[in-house]
C-alpha cells in the first residue's frame, strides 16, 4: 500500500544511524591563519542536539570549544579544525545517504520533528529500506501537530530523550542499528494501518508501541512478517498470551503476585502474615492479600486479619499484643491515603515490640516479639512524610520498577540529560526517560549480540538502570518474568535484588 505521506502530516520520519563518520558539512572560515568548520548555535539547541544534528561526539564539541562544556546559548559560533574534520563522508547506510535522513532536534517540544519531511525524501527512504534488519521503529505519540501538548505527549518525549541517551552511551561499539521514530498523536486506524504498512516500519526488527489499540494493529501484521512488536508502556496487556509476536515488557500480575510471595516468603522466614483490611476505605489490593493468604494456608500458616474502621486504632493490634513470634504485616490497599490511616500506628506498636529492658548483668536480650511491614510498588512513589515512615520501619516492597534516583548509574543519566537537554527529567513513576534509557539499551545489545535480529531469549536478561528484563516465552509470545524486591533503611537508602 503506498503511504499518501500529504494525508500524514504529524508523521516524524527520522533515521539515527549509530556511525563512526566523524565529517563535517558546515561552512569554512580562517582564524589566526588556521581554517575551521564553524558552526552558529540556534535557538534553544543543545550540546547534545547539536552533536546529533553534525554526526561529531559531545566530546569533540567540547574539546574544541571548552566553554561548551556549561552548555551553549543562540548566537555562539563553534570552531571545529579543518584537517581534523574535512574526511571522507561516511559510507551509505543501506543505500540511504546520510542527506536524506532527517535528523531531529531534541531540545525541547517544540523542537522535535521541526525539520520537514518532502515527499521525495520519504520515498527514497520507503526505498531502500527494503533490505533493513538491524532497525528499530519508535511509534509514539509527541503531539508534533497540537496546540498544546499534553503531559502524555511529554512523557513520550521523555521517553524518546532517553532513548537517545542510551543509543548514545552504546554508538561507539561496534554494529550500526537504525532508529526510525513516529509522531502517531492522533492519527486514525487508516493512516495507523498505512504506517504499518510502510516498508521501514513493516521491515523493522522491533516495533515499539504506546498503546492497546495500535499494539493490536501491529501484532497482527507482525506475525506474517516476523518482526517484533514491544509494549513497555501498557500494565494490564494480555496479548502476548494469543500472539507470538508481542513482547509483554511489563511483568504480568499474576507472575509479579507469584513473585512477590516467593520473595516475601524467603526473606520473612518464619513470619506469620497479618492482613490489615480496612471496612470503609479501599482494599485495591484484595487480589495480592487472597493470593498470599492462600499461598500460606497451602504451607500449613494461616493468616491473621485485622479489620479497621476509618484509621486503625493501637487497641486493633492487641491481638498481636503478648504474642511471641514474628509477624509480617500486608495491607489491603496502596494507596497513599490508606497508608497514613495504619503507617504511624504499625510503627509505634512495630518500636513498642522491639524495645526490652537490659537485664540484671546489663544485657539487651532479643525482642520477643518482631514486627515488619511488605508493601506495594506504589509505595515507591511516596514523598515526604510517607517516605520517612517506609525508611523508618524498614519496609520491603516489590515493584515492576526499581526507582534508585540516587545511585551512581541514575546520577550519571540524570546529569546527562539535564547536560544535553538543558532540563530535567519529568518526575513520575517510573520514569520515562529512566525507561527510554533502559529499553534503547537493551535493543541495542541484543540486536548486536543476534547480528541484526532480535531473539527475546537471547541473551535472555538485562539490568538497566531502572528495569530488568527477563523474558521467558508464553504458549504464544513472551513476557517479562522479573521483578525487585526493595528495602528501605532507616539511613534513607535502598537495597534490592532481583526475584
Amino acid at each position: 500500500m503506498k503511504i499518501n505521506f500529504k494525508r500524514l502530516t504529524a508523521v516524524l520520519a527520522l533515521c539515527l544511524t549509530l556511525s563512526s563518520g566523524m565529517a563535517l558539512d558546515l561552512p569554512v572560515k580562517t582564524v589566526n591563519g588556521t581554517k575551521y568548520f564553524y558552526y552558529k548555535v540556534g535557538k534553544k539547541e543543545s550540546v547534545y542536539g547539536i552533536s546529533k544534528k553534525l554526526g561529531v561526539s559531545r566530546e569533540d564539541i567540547v574539546r574544541n570549544n571548552p566553554s561548551a562544556e556549561d552548555g551553549v546559548k543562540k548566537g555562539q559560533v563553534l570552531l571545529f579544525p579543518f584537517e581534523e574534520f574535512v574526511a571522507e563522508q561516511p559510507a551509505d547506510v543501506a543505500g540511504v545517504q546520510q542527506s536524506d535522513v532527517v535528523i531531529p532536534a531534541v531540545d525541547s517540544d517544540a523542537a522535535v520533528g521541526s525539520a520537514p519531511v518532502s515527499d521525495e525524501q520519504a520515498a527514497d527512504t520507503l526505498v531502500t529500506a527494503t533490505e533493513l534488519r538491524s532497525s528499530v521503529s519508535l511509534l509514539l505519540p509527541f503531539g508534533l501537530k497540537a496546540d498544546e501538548t499534553s503531559r502524555q505527549n511529554k512523557l513520550a518525549l521523555d521517553f524518546y530523550k532517553g532513548f537517545l541517551l542510551g543509543l548514545d552511551t552504546l554508538a561507539s561499539r561496534k554494529g550500526d542499528v537504525e532508529i526510525n521514530v513516529f509522531d502517531v498523536d492522533n492519527l486514525g486506524a487508516d493512516q495507523i494501518d498505512a504506517l504499518l504498512d510502510s516498508a521501514v516500519v513493516s521491515l523493522s526488527a522491533v516495533i515499539i508501541v504506546p498503546d492497546e489499540n495500535i499494539e493490536r494493529a501491529a501484532a497482527a501484521k507482525a506475525v506474517s512478517r516476523g518482526n517484533y512488536v514491544l509494549n513497555v508502556f501498557n500494565v494490564p496487556d494480555t496479548l502476548y498470551l494469543d500472539n507470538p509476536a508481542v513482547i509483554q515488557g511489563n511483568t504480568p500480575q499474576r507472575k509479579m503476585y507469584e513473585l512477590a510471595v516467593d520473595g516475601m516468603m524467603r526473606d520473612f522466614d518464619g513470619y506469620t502474615p497479618v492482613i490489615l483490611r480496612s471496612r470503609e476505605g479501599r482494599n485495591e489490593k484484595e487480589s495480592f492479600t487472597n493470593y498470599l493468604a492462600q499461598r500460606y494456608v497451602d504451607e500449613g500458616i494461616v493468616p491473621i486479619v485485622i479489620e479497621y474502621g476509618s484509621n486503625l486504632l493501637s487497641s486493633e493490634l492487641d491481638v498481636l499484643n503478648g504474642r511471641e513470634g514474628k509477624f509480617v504485616i500486608v495491607p489491603s490497599s496502596g494507596s497513599v491515603t490508606e497508608f497514613g490511616k495504619f503507617a504511624h500506628v504499625v510503627r509505634s506498636f512495630r518500636d513498642r515490640m522491639m524495645m526490652t529492658e537490659a537485664d540484671e548483668d546489663g544485657n539487651i536480650p532479643e525482642p520477643t516479639t518482631i514486627v515488619a511491614l511488605f508493601g506495594y510498588p506504589d509505595w515507591t512513589a511516596f514523598r515526604g512524610d510517607a517516605l520517612d515512615l517506609l525508611n523508618k520501619m524498614e519496609v520491603t516492597v516489590y515493584s515492576r520498577f526499581c526507582d534508585n534516583f540516587s545511585g551512581f548509574s541514575a546520577k550519571g543519566v540524570e546529569d546527562n540529560f539535564r547536560r544535553w537537554y538543558g532540563s530535567k527529567i519529568i518526575e513520575s513513576v517510573p520514569s520515562q526517560a529512566f525507561l527510554g534509557f533502559d529499553t534503547a539499551c537493551m535493543l541495542v545489545k541484543n540486536l548486536r549480540y543476534n547480528e541484526g535480529s532480535f531473539d527475546p531469549l537471547r541473551p535472555r536478561s538485562f539490568e538497566g538502570v531502572q528495569s530488568v528484563f527477563d523474558f521467558q516465552k508464553s504458549d504464544n509470545g513472551y513476557f517479562n518474568s522479573s521483578i525487585y524486591l526493595i528495602k528501605y533503611h532507616t539511613d534513607g537508602h535502598i537495597t534490592w535484588r532481583i526475584l
